[in-house]
């Protein structure tokens, strides 16, 4: 679309960009894949951003200016990053044919293609389908057909499908087409009914136009219980089919036993009604899972849900005292192999493997989140955690801009919505309000990993009485998890109108060093807002650091783990002292970033030069053996 001369260029988000062809070239900006000749290549995110914005104006000359705006939201770079990223969007140019990019001297540049090649994006919500079975407690097995369906569109056909977090929210009346649409930026609608009686199913099935409610697609199925993978596949090639896309299961469909689906679906509800899942809920969904694997070896979905939620107590739980579970590392990477000896595109399998390397092996971490990207692009779970990654090193634009995808494809999955409006505020450019969190604390009113997270970002703001209405909630509700302790001991102390009632905090730091030699690393960015800058860098000087390196240990920081050292909200003032790159060297994050040269964004904003400093401490590390200096 053309622009004024004194508009200023839109920031490209990925999330929200339509697929596009550029001649032979399709582009698909939210999962960052271009399709060559019919063959897909994961672009980039700064490379497919560059392509996105010179398109959105093509056949005009685009500043480079512009560039650095729409890309890299006005953040100064040198020259050569929009060298490298205009020499890539070439190098597609070149290899299919479809257009082409001309340098137009000291001004920027001009992509020439047709207008005509830009195609409209589908975007599908698989509604719950109804329970017709006569029995109001099998609607689990009913919203659990219709999730694997949305499952299988999502992989088999690579449509953009909105997270059964959002379109499950549409039920009875709620479910007409024009108000889903509305709702959801939906094109069109999936919708049904289930039936079970016994070995018996039958699924209905109706694929609707939203703008003119007008049905495209409808047929009834009746099958055998055990044939109802290979059922929602035939129903996902036939939606695939009526919107003319193609239609590819990546694995030959499952025969699972009856009583094995059953307890699937039954682990499915027991994850999505609740928030945070503490070691007694994990535990009752192992159990589950277990038991379905057994009996249904070939049972994908399970394997992967399995390995997730043991991978989950084994390393994240943090009940105390911690349970014995008797999963081990072994266990974890039995299952996830035999997830992938079924299926290379299982996502989350890449990951639960990826989280049981050690914390500080971010290069190794890296490359299964990299992997399970590229298996399962539009997942938005899959999104999330990679997200989740990214700030652990420091990337918080790169995480913004997956949390975005993950946000924009299931905007009312609690998981997603709690991270986005959470990343969000680490960036610190006041992008995130209280009626935000207000919004989904309205929405999901029993969910606890929403109360926390609107309970983190009250605490952050000592004038708002709101932290105050949360913590008597939290109170009687009984909450009483570690999480939900450290919060509200945070924000009472924050709010503190004398700061000494900040020094037993300090005090109970340093006899938690001197007992254990180590401490979270929450402890030290709580110590940095509290304004103990020189008694945070003593105490990190005289840490150990040895657990981001064991990888048989549990991490002591939550799911978050170094990503809060990067968060602008709670860590500015170390981030702008150059012995904070003397923290991330201990983390291992400046070998990792000399490894990748993938550096944090605070590299550019710091008041010295982070680059430097992180090359000589990795160098001496290097010297003295090539370990972290984790003295």
């Amino acid at each position: 679309m053309p622009m004024s001369a004194d508009s200023r260029p839109a920031a490209v988000h990925l999330a929200h960009e339509a697929p596009f062809d550029l001649g032979s070239l399709h582009v698909r900006p939210s999962t960052r894949q271009v399709m060559i000749a019919g063959v897909p290549e994961t672009i980039e995110p700064r490379i497919m951003e560059v392509l996105v914005a010179l398109a959105r104006r093509r056949s005009e000359v685009v500043s480079r200016d512009d560039l650095l705006a729409a890309c890299w939201r006005g953040r100064a770079v040198g020259e050569d990053a929009i060298n490298r990223c205009i020499s890539g969007v070439r190098r597609l140019a070149k290899a299919s044919g479809g257009f082409s990019v001309t340098t137009i001297a000291r001004v920027g540049y001009r992509l020439d293609a047709s207008r005509e090649s830009m195609v409209e994006p589908v975007v599908l919500a698989v509604l719950a389908f109804d329970n017709l079975s006569g029995d109001p407690q099998m609607a689990y097995f009913s919203d659990g057909v219709s999730e694997e369906i949305l499952q299988a569109v999502a992989r088999g056909a690579g449509l953009k499908v909105i997270g059964r977090g959002s379109s499950f929210q549409f039920r009875g009346p709620d479910k007409a087409a024009a108000k889903v649409g509305a709702a959801l930026r939906a094109t069109h609608v999936l919708d049904g009914a289930v039936r079970r009686s016994g070995g018996q199913v039958r699924i209905s099935a109706s694929l609707i136009e939203c703008a003119g409610e007008t049905t495209l697609w409808s047929d009834r199925f009746d099958r055998q219980l055990s044939d109802v993978f290979a059922l929602q596949d035939e129903i996902a090639a036939a939606v695939a089919a009526a919107l003319k896309v193609a239609f590819a299961p990546l694995v030959p469909a499952e025969t699972i036993d009856p009583a094995a689906l059953d307890l699937y679906l039954k682990a499915l509800e027991i994850r999505n009604q609740r928030g945070l899942l503490d070691a007694t809920t994990i535990g009752e969904i192992i159990g589950l899972l277990q038991a379905a694997t057994r009996l249904a070896p070939r049972f994908v979905r399970a394997w992967v849900f399995l390995a997730t939620v043991q991978v989950e107590q084994l390393r994240f739980q943090e009940d105390e005292p911690r349970p014995r579970t008797g999963v081990t590392r072994a266990d974890v990477v039995a299952v996830a192999q035999a997830a992938l000896a079924l299926d290379q595109g299982a996502g989350g399998a890449y990951q639960a493997l990826g989280q049981l390397e050690a914390f500080g092996r971010f290069a190794e971490r890296d490359a299964f989140h990299a992997k399970a990207l590229a298996a399962a692009p539009n997942d938005p779970t899959v999104l999330t955690n990679a997200s989740l990654f990214y700030a652990e090193v420091g990337r918080i634009e790169d995480a913004i801009d997956l949390a975005r995808q993950a946000y924009d494809l299931d905007p009312m999955y609690p998981w997603a919505a709690n991270w986005y409006l959470t990343i969000l505020d680490f960036a610190g450019r006041g992008y995130v309000e209280r009626a935000q969190w207000a919004s989904l604390c309205e929405r999901w009113p029993d969910n606890q990993l929403i109360l926390w997270g609107a309970l983190c970002f009250a605490a952050e703001r000592p004038q708002s009485p709101w932290f105050d209405d949360l913590v008597a909630e939290a109170r009687e509700r009984e909450l009483d998890a570690p999480v939900f302790r450290h919060t509200i001991g945070y924000g009472k102390r924050l709010r503190a109108a004398d700061p000494s009632r900040r020094t037993p905090y300090l005090q109970n730091a340093r006899k938690t060093l001197a007992e254990e030699g180590a401490l979270p690393l929450w402890v030290f960015t709580t110590l940095c807002r509290f304004g103990f800058i020189e008694e945070t860098f003593d105490l990190i000087d005289q840490a150990s650091f040895a657990f981001m390196f064991d990888p048989d240990l549990p991490s002591p920081n939550g799911a978050t783990g170094p990503a809060l050292i990067f968060s602008v909200i709670h860590n500015a003032p170390m981030m702008h002292d150059p012995r904070f790159v003397r923290l991330c060297a201990k983390l291992g994050l400046c070998a990792y970033w000399l490894e990748t040269g993938r550096w944090p964004d605070c590299a550019a904003s710091a008041p010295y030069d982070f680059k430097a400093e992180a090359r000589r401490l990795a160098i001496r590390a290097g010297e003295a053996g090539g370990q972290p200096a984790t003295a």
